[in-house]
């Protein structure tokens, strides 16, 4: 079953100036099962959980959200497309919705969003659970910041994306090529038919903080569950052993057959781990 099939409308969070698009899946009585915020990655949306958000609807409250500029956010460049912004994102909404503490699933850049919402606020965050999150990388460099300063640098940026295409950055990001469908497309495509979308992202190169380094990370008390793709080749495996051994509280698991867009390869294996993550300590199976 996809989220297709549940008929939610996005909704809307004021944030920094720009309205931010998410959606919430509850039963009542609302707030009486754990919280559950989604976080995609670069390039992507809430589109990407829309396998595992049916799955997981009868034990939690579920939220996702896309930050700027991506999905139906706005595009706005003049914005600060930072990690720490798309933090206070997350407690913004929890607080817009009444959530104390609530658990974080990111994939992706939205791995290390969730990893730098629990160090800024770890009163708020109960458990991580990581999909290839990135991580160790530098803020980009002084070059490459600088021309993203040109006038000419958002339609060449365009000129670049496009003729990639959408079908050949899907295929870097998956194991089986043969999963690529027209809906997973036009899903990922449908943000980018905006012309504001180059110009925010000329402007998030400069913005984007570099990913936490090891002393930071050592300092998340949050337990967290990571999982990667042995066949990841957008960020190697070997990222998450490092991050494992720097992270005070994390378990990792590994599967076979399987790239960098997990909650679109393995939605189902994902969400039962994620349930039984998540259990209550007394309910927890040994």
């Amino acid at each position: 079953m996809s989220v297709t099939n549940i008929h939610v409308e996005d909704e809307w969070l004021e944030h920094n100036g720009v309205n931010i698009a998410y959606q919430r899946y509850t039963s009542p009585p609302t707030g009486t099962k754990p919280a559950l915020i989604f976080v995609h990655g670069f390039l992507s949306s809430k589109f990407c959980y829309r396998y595992m958000i049916p799955e997981l609807l009868d034990q939690f409250d579920l939220y996702s959200f896309d930050y700027p500029p991506f999905g139906n956010s706005d595009k706005n460049d003049a914005y600060e497309f930072s990690y720490k912004n798309f933090a206070h994102i997350i407690i913004e909404l929890m607080d817009q919705h009444h959530i104390q503490k609530a658990s974080i699933a990111g994939h992706s850049m939205g791995g290390q969003v969730a990893l730098i919402c629990s160090h800024l606020f770890p009163e708020r965050i109960e458990k991580l659970i990581l999909m290839a999150p990135s991580t160790y990388m530098k803020k980009l460099g002084f070059w490459l910041q600088h021309a993203s300063r040109l006038p000419i640098f958002p339609l060449l940026l365009k000129r670049y994306l496009y003729k990639r295409g959408v079908y050949h950055s899907l295929l870097d990001c998956v194991h089986d090529p043969h999963m690529i469908n027209k809906e997973m497309i036009q899903g990922y495509m449908q943000p980018f038919f905006k012309e504001e979308i180059f110009r925010c992202l000329s402007k998030m190169i400069r913005d984007r903080e570099g990913d936490l380094p090891a002393r930071h990370l050592r300092d998340i008390r949050a337990n967290c569950l990571i999982f990667w793709g042995k066949e990841d080749k957008v960020l190697p495996v070997s990222l998450g052993y490092r991050l494992v051994q720097d992270l005070p509280s994390a378990e990792l698991e590994v599967f076979d057959r399987s790239g960098h867009l997990l909650p679109e390869e393995i939605p189902a294996v994902i969400t039962d781990k994620i349930k039984q993550f998540c259990l209550p300590t007394k309910q927890a199976t040994p």
